[in-house]
């Protein structure tokens, strides 16, 4: 499409969503704001309703327009490089909490919540929803789903998709569609609901998502336990989890790792304990026995350890998520910490759920391309995959950041066939440059 016929798409895309609904939500300043992978859009779109949402996408298909929804964008560098991008769709003025029952565990929000004040909302009724991915804080719901981005809390309470029980979606032709609902024994449509999470915004936009909540614990205490190799420490997490301790938390930091959030350049395993006083105080007994065993010493740390993780391992310039069996997560920190030396590397691994990040600063003698090459050989051999979640756009431009295809990629070809059959929902950035 040239250049000129790009304008004029945008131009009377402008008009129409004027015309239908009004300009107020059209700007094209402070466009680098939105800059995905090097490319700026033309246009920035601000909806604050569904109905504005709906009437968007509408026009956007109806000018074979490409959209890319954006929420904070923390996780902006997840993904491959767009086929096009017309349109930024920010659901900043999608921010309200629409329903919070505290008695039913649930709680209703427009994506463009961040997850930071919701959080804060639901402390006040001792309630929290168990999520807390790299940078997430700042991240909005509706890019939390989109990203199936996660943390430390995923060793005692899964994922997002563990805790989204309904979600209303916007598709690429502005149609209405919901799945699931607002109290937690409804499971209609439970899978469609998995099926948006982690899609990058590619099958739809969601424009309310409703969640189960935890009770908050009336004591909580996070603790350090160091010690003097990967397998020591992974040895050390299995035991605690085969004595029944209940962690919220537990997640091995490398060397480098531990020393950007502890100050302590050792092999270490932050742990997070909540439960009621004598609960807390019980585990902490039993785990510190278990350290000892293992040669082990143990110390309390402030629980804002968590927020420093997030911030060391909110995705830089080259961030990894390799994933193996649990039991292959030690030899594969070794050999990471070890290959990615060169490269400034942290890793943090989530023991219970095999999966290993590193983020890490390529250079002229360790080059993206080699070290996620050997990231995926390794991952491999350990019947696990890598993803990319971060790395330069010369990266970007020869590979595919989701790696070899799986034999699922068809029926995600069908699915993208089915629901933007005319490619203008994030396009080329999910697997296979779907």
């Amino acid at each position: 499409m040239s250049s000129s016929v790009a304008a004029s798409r945008i131009d009377e895309f402008r008009a129409a969503v004027a015309s239908s609904v009004n300009d107020d939500l059209l700007r094209d300043r402070d466009l680098d704001a939105f800059v995905v992978d090097g490319i700026v859009p033309d246009l920035v779109v601000t909806p604050s309703s569904e109905h504005e949402l709906a009437t968007v996408l509408a026009e956007a298909h109806e000018h074979a327009l490409a959209v890319i929804p954006f929420g904070a964008g923390t996780h902006r560098s997840l993904g491959n490089l767009p086929a096009g991008f017309d349109i930024a769709l920010s659901t900043t003025r999608l921010d309200r909490i629409v329903a919070h029952e505290p008695a039913d565990l649930t709680v209703t929000v427009e994506p463009g919540v961040r997850l930071d004040d919701l959080q804060t909302l639901l402390a006040t009724s001792n309630q929290f929803l168990p999520l807390d991915p790299p940078c997430g804080n700042d991240a909005t719901v509706g890019g939390l789903i989109a990203s199936a981005a996660f943390g430390p809390l995923r060793h005692g309470f899964g994922t997002v998709r563990d805790w989204l029980i309904g979600v209303r979606v916007v598709h690429a032709d502005g149609a209405i569609s919901k799945a699931g609902g607002r109290v937690v024994k409804n499971v209609a449509g439970y899978e469609m609901t998995k099926l948006y999470t982690g899609s990058l915004g590619t099958l739809g936009v969601i424009s309310e998502a409703t969640f189960k909540l935890m009770p908050s614990p009336a004591a909580r205490q996070t603790v350090a336990a160091y010690f003097h190799s990967p397998h020591a420490a992974a040895t050390f997490a299995f035991a605690a989890q085969d004595a029944g301790l209940s962690l919220e938390a537990a997640e091995l930091l490398s060397p480098p790792g531990a020393f950007a959030v502890l100050g302590q350049s050792r092999w270490a395993v932050l742990l997070r304990v909540g439960g009621s006083p004598g609960g807390v105080a019980r585990t902490l007994r039993e785990m510190t026995s278990l350290a000892n065993g293992l040669h082990a010493s143990v110390e309390h740390i402030d629980n804002d350890a968590w927020r420093r993780w997030s911030d060391v391992f909110t995705p830089g310039e080259l961030a990894l998520r390799v994933s193996v069996q649990p039991f292959a997560v030690a030899d594969a920190v070794e050999v990471l910490d070890r290959r990615f030396a060169g490269a400034a590397a942290t890793l943090s691994a989530t023991i219970s759920a095999g999966v290993v990040r590193v983020n890490a600063r390529p250079s002229r003698d360790h080059r993206p391309a080699a070290l996620v090459a050997h990231a995926r050989a390794l991952a491999a051999r350990c019947d696990g995959y890598t993803v990319v979640d971060a790395a330069p756009v010369s990266y970007k431009r020869e590979h595919d950041v989701f790696g070899p295809l799986r034999p699922d990629f068809a029926i995600m070809k069908r699915l993208k066939d089915e629901f933007d059959p005319r490619r203008i929902l994030s396009p080329g950035r999910f697997v296979g440059r779907l």
